[in-house]
């Protein structure tokens, strides 16, 4: 019903109830992890927030002989700012008067909404503690019956928030897909004669996956990047493969022939978002995938962008480069409107994609790496859009270029632009000029690549093979 991948918390100012109530959950096969309140505090606080919480079970009353809402809301709230890292989830408050809970709701968002909106429920559901107590007593003849309304009464009040079901049944499905890996290597293990107990050569084995995944140079690095790429592949599979997808299939609706709309809203740019790049904090020039922003150094020096790329006449005009590269129809421009398109082009926009080879990287072998020439087109005003992408046609000023579709960088809406025939390279102690700002998901850098490579082969390239 619901799985460990998905952390629930429940919250009580009474050990014996709380405990009752822990226990309950547990027979009804619902792990729970109880936080104890005493003298209006956390009796072990966790050292930090804990991520992904999606159930959170509280009482009304977490401060004993104080009965006013705001008093025990504003303990619940500093409660859930050490417990809950941001993320999305329901409370359940246990009461048998849901007026109470109410109360306690709308105080709950209002003051949440003020001071700390990213640990504002979504939602909220009133449940009595009756039948979760009576699940841990000992007398089976209570405790069976209670287990089964319990499980019934979730199931309902699961059923009311079908997107949060869905969502949980994926979250149990990848850990059980990753526990299903786990346990074909085990197993691979004892038919090859290694006991798990024996440590040493469990440990020489997961070691070597990770040096064949990741490369012999960078496996000391990140050994467990490197067990993540061994295992994903199997772990992937098993997920593709797991039956338990009721919940999600319930809440999905996909018509024949028809493509959904999305809701209204900025949502599209966000959404490819999430499937193109991250942007992250920790990224670095030597993550292949990096979008690196050049600096404004780089470009106006007549030893920079001008010189590695070319397409100018004059050293250190940039702003030329980018055109000559990426300006729809610039070849017939005249010199006025040239100087319009050039003066158009922002500093912040011209970027360098690394694409050097995934073997390379993996196996240490570049001395070089390579850069692919890019600029970033946002989306407004239209009539400089225009001058860079052709919403018509669907593409750049040429076939040559990898246009993204609309993503934001900065919180700019627009289209990443990237040349695959223009790169250059620097060596591979040397990065840069600029920032990265982002990095491209591993399959659009694969999609690169092959446009890339086509576009390389593309009749015109003489050749003679035997």
């Amino acid at each position: 019903m619901i799985s460990h991948a998905s952390p629930i918390i429940v919250l009580d100012d009474q050990r014996n109830e709380l405990w009752s109530i822990a226990h309950g959950l547990g027979c009804c096969g619902i792990p729970v992890m109880p936080q104890l309140v005493q003298d209006g505090r956390l009796e072990r606080p966790p050292q930090a927030p804990y991520t992904g919480i999606r159930l959170f079970f509280s009482d009304l009353h977490l401060l004993q002989g104080e009965t006013k809402v705001e008093a025990n809301t504003s303990a619940l709230i500093s409660f859930l700012r050490k417990l809950v890292a941001p993320t999305t989830y329901l409370i359940v408050f246990w009461s048998n008067y849901p007026e109470d809970a109410k109360r306690t709701w709308d105080y709950l968002t209002a003051r949440l909404n003020a001071i700390a909106p990213e640990l504002l429920p979504f939602g909220y559901e009133v449940l009595g503690k009756d039948d979760v107590r009576a699940a841990s007593d000992d007398d089976p003849s209570v405790a069976q019956p209670a287990v089964e309304r319990v499980q019934a009464s979730l199931n309902e009040l699961l059923g009311k928030h079908p997107q949060l079901s869905a969502l949980m049944e994926w979250e149990g499905n990848v850990s059980r897909a990753a526990s299903v890996t786990t346990n074909e290597l085990v197993g691979a293990l004892k038919a090859g004669g290694i006991s798990f107990a024996e440590q040493d050569k469990v440990r020489r084995v997961l070691s070597r996956m990770a040096q064949e995944a990741l490369g012999v140079p960078h496996a000391p690095q990140a050994p467990a990047r490197g067990l993540t790429q061994a295992f994903f592949p199997i772990a992937q599979e098993c997920l593709e493969c797991d039956p338990n997808t009721d919940k999600q299939n319930a809440f999905l609706h996909i018509p024949n022939g028809e493509t959904i709309a999305l809701p209204d809203g900025h949502i599209e740019p966000l959404l490819n978002d999430f499937f193109v790049h991250t942007e992250r904090s920790d990224l670095q020039h030597l993550q292949r995938g990096a979008v690196i922003r050049l600096s404004e150094d780089y470009l106006a020096d007549p030893n920079g962008l001008s010189k590695d790329v070319g397409l100018t006449a004059t050293p250190g005009n940039w702003k030329e480069v980018v055109c000559a590269e990426f300006a729809m129809n610039w070849h017939k421009k005249n010199p006025q409107d040239r100087t319009t398109i050039g003066n158009s082009v922002q500093v912040r926009n011209v970027f360098a994609i690394e694409l050097s080879a995934d073997c390379d990287h993996a196996q240490d072998k570049p001395r070089t790496q390579r850069f692919m020439f890019s600029i970033f087109a946002p989306s407004q005003p239209e009539a400089e859009r225009k001058y860079f992408y052709s919403s018509s046609k669907g593409m750049g000023a040429s076939d040559a270029i990898y246009v993204t579709p609309e993503i934001t960088i900065d919180g700019v809406v627009g289209r990443l632009m990237i040349s695959c025939r223009t790169f250059f390279a620097r060596p591979h102690s040397q990065h840069l000029i600029g920032d990265v700002v982002s990095r491209l998901r591993k399959e659009v850098v694969d999609e690169i690549s092959h446009q890339y490579s086509s576009h390389m082969r593309r009749p015109g390239k003489v050749a003679f093979l035997t």
